[in-house]
């Protein structure tokens, strides 16, 4: 099979002494229910051919094969080859599915055990609440920059977090939570081997500021770890309420937080945006914050996920921390990569 421009899609390898057995409950897409099984023996003509639909009947089988939620009474036995590495979209106009569902392992992208989003100040978050962020340092480094796990091999980040360094030179934690302790969560790391940057990442204003990294290996789906949806194209975001999150300064100048920190901050009108700045802000640009200050991204955030909820409960990330003026300054929004003006890039370099 073949996903566009050419690239030959990498496969699954399925293994055909897998049990035929149901494994945990899961909710089918429309909102019917069924059970995870291994994927040979449940293909549906649904999303056969269609990555994007086949990462909404993701579930993970033991916490580490891929599986597929499978209407009950529909059990095939014959192999076939389905792909699972693709980044995922969320539906548009999907039904609140994933309120149902205790476990984030039992359905695809997205989901958190966080309930629904909350109108706070800065907090920090829940442990398992945000399980697709990464930590993207440098060796020596406690903390650089942020990213968000697309795919099981891929973290999208800024293109000015990778601008100075080598792929060798950088590392990925995923599961991480608190920088200092290592039993609050469980974290894994990884090697940068390849860091595919916006070619045209302009380092003077910061336009097309998004890079994607490939991890040396798999990362292993858990509660702890888990893929972000990419948003819908089409989304009205002005004047909604949007969480971005890190371990960036607590303060312009101040010292890094050690646990993961959490704010809800409110999506401007994009004309206001603009109006707002001397320097340049492009169309492919989100800007967030309060308008009173106080509520925004800080040194050491940046290339981290700006994340929206859809009504259905899954998490999409539709904005790459970028840049801002100092932190938190009233009438100043910080700016975000705006992740749905680049769908085609990703869904091309995220293939490698």
């Amino acid at each position: 099979m073949h996903i566009g421009h050419g690239r030959t899609k990498r496969f699954v390898e399925l293994n055909e002494n897998q049990p035929n057995i149901p494994y945990q409950a899961c909710i089918l897409p429309g909102g019917k229910t069924g059970h995870c099984r291994h994927l040979h023996y449940c293909i549906q003509e649904d999303f056969k051919r269609d990555f994007m639909k086949f990462m909404d009947y993701l579930c993970i089988i033991q916490h580490s094969a891929i599986g597929v939620c499978c209407p009950d009474g529909m059990v095939e036995g014959a192999m076939d080859a389905v792909a699972g590495d693709l980044p995922a979209t969320a539906p548009k106009d999907e039904n609140a599915i994933a309120f149902k569902i205790d476990r984030a392992e039992n359905r695809g992208c997205g989901l958190s055990t966080r309930a629904q989003t909350r109108v706070t100040g800065s907090r920090p978050a829940n442990p398992r609440e945000w399980p697709w962020m990464a930590s993207v340092t440098p060796e020596g480094f406690k903390q650089y920059c942020g990213g968000a796990l697309i795919t099981d091999r891929h973290v999208l980040t800024a293109a000015h977090c990778t601008r100075r360094w080598k792929a060798n030179e950088l590392f990925v934690r995923l599961g991480e939570y608190d920088l200092v302790r290592t039993n609050d969560s469980r974290s894994y790391n990884f090697r940068v081997i390849e860091i595919r940057q916006h070619e045209l990442f302009d380092k003077s204003n910061y336009q097309n500021d998004i890079a994607i990294l490939k991890l040396h290996r798999a990362a292993v789906f858990n509660t702890y770890v888990w893929p972000i949806c990419l948003p819908p194209r089409g989304l009205q975001l002005e004047n909604e309420i949007a969480t971005v999150i890190g371990w960036g300064t607590q303060w312009y100048g101040g010292p890094h937080s050690d646990v993961l920190m959490e704010v809800s901050v409110p999506i401007w009108v994009h004309q206001t945006c603009v109006d707002s700045f001397s320097d340049s802000v492009f169309n492919e640009t989100i800007c967030a914050g309060g308008k009173e200050g106080g509520k925004d991204a800080c040194q050491g955030d940046s290339g981290g996920p700006l994340m929206y909820q859809l009504p259905s409960g899954r998490w999409t990330i539709i904005g790459v921390v970028s840049w801002g003026v100092r932190c938190g300054e009233p009438s100043h929004p910080g700016l975000y990569t705006r992740v749905d003006r680049y769908l085609e890039w990703i869904l091309q370099n995220a293939l490698f």
